[in-house]
């Protein structure tokens, strides 16, 4: 944010031993946003389709980071920026932070479904949604059986001007539940350490 002071920022990696990590802060040149993490991290580039939601916007850039060595699938943190209409210059333009929260994970849990589509099934959870600043920050578990993915997610969400459009920010941290105690501080560390651009107004 403009005028922000940004504080160090300390990394866990293990749940026996805190150690200051070395750190890499990236501001994207194009998107305007920034975010700290270990520098040993690997960086990967990408591209989304077209949105279809109300915000509407074509294909998007994604930022994403992940440990090294690691399965990238099972965890990362991706950066997405979607162009957002004129009407939308706050957040609270999207409803309150447990709104979005719900409006978030609602759609992706699918407990039940037709027979012969059981591959199809997918749970999801709401655990907290809380406004962070000018941000919302909303946590919920995921998984899909059929697969044996099962994580714990977090959202970072706000509004922001890159100097030639508004875009709604999400960065969305992926782990796998049952190893929280290896990766959730360091990756709430990095998802805390997250600045959008600001608003136009």
């Amino acid at each position: 944010l403009a005028g922000a002071v940004t504080l160090p920022v300390v990394f866990v990696s293990t749940p026996r031993a805190a150690r200051a990590a070395e750190l890499t802060t990236y501001t994207d040149p194009r998107l305007k946003f920034q975010v700290t993490y270990p520098n040993d991290w690997v960086t990967l580039a990408g591209e989304t389709p077209a949105a279809e939601d109300i915000l509407g916007g074509g294909a998007r850039d994604v930022f994403t980071i992940a440990p090294p060595d690691a399965d990238v699938g099972k965890i990362n943190i991706s950066i997405v920026a979607t162009p957002a209409g004129a009407d939308f210059t706050k957040m609270g333009s999207l409803g309150d932070a447990y709104g979005f929260g719900f409006g978030l994970t609602a759609p992706l849990n699918r407990p039940k479904v037709r027979k012969g589509r059981e591959s199809t099934i997918q749970y999801c959870e709401l655990v907290d949604a809380v406004q962070k600043g000018d941000y919302y920050k909303v946590e919920y578990t995921f998984a899909k059986p059929s697969t044996g993915f099962d994580s714990l997610q977090f959202v970072l969400a706000g509004l922001g001007y890159d100097g030639r459009v508004s875009h709604l920010y999400t960065a969305t941290a992926t782990l796998p539940r049952g190893e929280e105690e290896k990766w959730r501080s360091t990756v709430e560390a990095i998802i805390d350490s997250i600045q959008y651009p600001p608003t136009l107004y």
